[in-house]
């Protein structure tokens, strides 16, 4: 659990920096596990892939882009904002102390659409055990106007 705290530290302060880069912040739109990096010599972490990410030039960002597994209920809307890589992050940190793909019950993405949608959370967070690993989680995962930012997470325990 220390170095999965360490990673989510270190993730938290990337998603931060791009959504408080001035004057346009930055969403990424495509937070996965697949899209951090760790430098396994010096235990650096670094968020990549920044092909489907957009800068907020206005109060919202407009079109379906992601991986359906890790994809905020707001992003099938096509009217979101930061907060969505705050929801994706929370789905990285069930599949790092679960190892599962969230959503793996699902046979296509149009299942984990209506379960994302109908704000159905994937069965992986059934097997966490840890209390406040699981409560960490279920905040990332909230309705986009209750969900915390990257720098309010920062500072939970």
């Amino acid at each position: 659990m220390k170095v999965i705290k360490t990673w989510c530290r270190e993730i938290l302060q990337g998603i931060e920096y791009l959504h408080n880069l001035k004057p346009h912040p930055i969403i990424h739109r495509d937070i996965k596990c697949d899209n951090i990096f760790i430098n396994s010599n010096k235990g650096e972490i670094r968020i990549g892939d920044l092909g489907l990410a957009t800068c907020m030039s206005h109060a919202y960002a407009d079109s379906v882009l992601g991986t359906p597994e890790f994809m905020a209920p707001e992003m099938y809307e096509e009217v979101y904002g930061p907060s969505v890589d705050v929801y994706s992050f929370g789905m990285c940190v069930l599949e790092m102390v679960t190892n599962q793909t969230p959503y793996r019950e699902c046979a296509n993405p149009a299942q984990i659409y209506r379960k994302v949608i109908n704000g159905i959370k994937p069965e992986a967070l059934e097997l966490i055990i840890n209390e406040d690993v699981k409560a960490f989680i279920l905040e990332c995962l909230k309705p986009k106007d209750e969900r915390p930012t990257a720098t309010e997470l920062l500072k939970h325990k």
